[in-house]
């Protein structure tokens, strides 16, 4: 299964992330953890200091998935599928392995990454760094036992550039405020468009008692 978390910034979205992928390898499930924010809560909540980037060359997939590295993100997807191609995780194909990095056994990280020069200078929008990830994720395939956990950006950017048509649910985690709610709204709204199963998960409840 691939789940992806979302959420108002600050919501608690990679807590969550982070205590289902603990909650996954505690029952012996392999996982890969994908943070797919900039700001990194994700990968830094594993422990981790991830110095390989999947936004460092986000056309860098194309090729892999047996298309031009000048095509269009969709027309990659278009040509994997036709040609039958897959990502996998055990054992790790070249793309996987080359992308991620093994926190332990049976739990790799894959990381979008900080912003970039290309993001700075105005050459390629913040949205490039995850880009790679609608491509990954309808060609991987996952064997019984396997789970991706994937931390998104806050508010509804990931349902509206196509990232979550390969997930297979998504969690919106929403805290008792009007901003929250109104958020998580959005999201439900973007994501029944999409035809993507969701729950909300209702975090920090008990903040209403202090």
């Amino acid at each position: 299964m691939k789940v992806a978390f979302l959420g108002k910034g600050g919501s608690g979205k990679s807590t969550m992330a982070t205590a289902l992928v603990r909650a996954l390898r505690e029952r012996g499930m392999r996982v890969l953890a994908i943070d797919a924010d900039h700001n990194m809560d994700l990968s830094y909540n594993l422990g981790a200091e991830p110095s390989i980037f999947l936004g460092a060359d986000p056309d860098r997939i194309k090729e892999y998935a047996g298309s031009n590295r000048d095509d269009t993100f969709a027309a990659a997807l278009a040509t994997g599928l036709k040609n039958g191609r897959c990502f996998t995780l055990s054992p790790a194909d070249a793309f996987t392995q080359s992308a991620s990095i093994a926190l332990e056994d049976g739990l790799l990280l894959m990381t979008a990454g900080p912003h970039t020069e290309r993001v700075r200078s105005q050459e390629a929008c913040s949205h490039s760094l995850a880009a790679p990830l609608k491509v990954y994720l309808p060609l991987l395939h996952l064997d019984p036992g396997e789970v991706v956990v994937i931390d998104e950006r806050a508010g509804t950017d990931p349902v509206a550039t196509g990232i979550l048509s390969g997930v297979d649910l998504a969690v919106i985690v929403r805290e008792p405020t009007v901003n929250s709610r109104r958020v998580a709204k959005q999201i439900q709204t973007e994501l029944s468009f999409a035809k993507v199963p969701f729950l909300i998960v209702d975090n920090k409840i008990n903040d209403l008692a202090t």
